[in-house]
């Protein structure tokens, strides 16, 4: 188990910085909310997706014009699924997925994979987002399951490892009024 660890944070740590800013030079000019890394149930692939406030914006209204999106739980799904998010099919975590895949019962390890993810995202400089005209404050951090009734569960313990406890509250709330 050391060993598996050891190597995905040392592959994660060397893949994430360079697709971070290759996503961040994307964006540079819109308003980054949220970056989401998924995976899915059996915690063998890993993808890192970014939203803006822009491209939520566009996308909202082509979902509307296609009468996909008519409530505002829609909104709410737009905003914070991150398999709806425009930007990140660029990263490159193909060697990470091959990693977790050969990997036994990786699904196991999933709270030292979040554990990990968390560290480097926080151990992240501030300035690597400003250069690219963002704050690292106002951006959403978390883990989201693409194809599981746990995602929800798995981003709320997620956002509180990487993200600033403002915008923690915030994510918490993100479905409070749909009931």
């Amino acid at each position: 188990m050391e060993r598996f660890l050891n190597e995905f944070e040392d592959q994660f740590r060397a893949g994430f910085l360079p697709d971070l800013e290759q996503t961040l030079a994307k964006v540079q000019h819109e308003k980054v909310y949220a970056c989401a890394f998924g995976t899915d149930s059996d915690w063998v692939t890993l993808f890192m997706a970014v939203n803006t406030e822009e491209s939520l914006a566009a996308h909202i209204s082509r979902m509307k014009e296609q009468g996909l999106c008519d409530s505002e739980e829609d909104e709410i799904y737009y905003r914070w699924g991150c398999s709806e998010y425009q930007y990140g099919e660029d990263t490159h975590f193909n060697h990470i997925s091959r990693l977790l895949y050969a990997t036994e019962e990786v699904q196991a390890y999933k709270d030292e994979i979040i554990r990990i993810i968390a560290k480097v995202v926080n151990e992240t400089a501030d300035d690597v987002f400003a250069r690219y005209g963002q704050s690292k404050a106002d951006i959403t951090f978390f883990v989201s399951l693409s194809d599981d009734d746990l995602a929800e569960e798995i981003e709320n313990q997620s956002v509180h490892h990487m993200t600033v406890p403002g915008l923690v509250s915030t994510f918490l709330k993100r479905y409070d009024d749909m009931n």
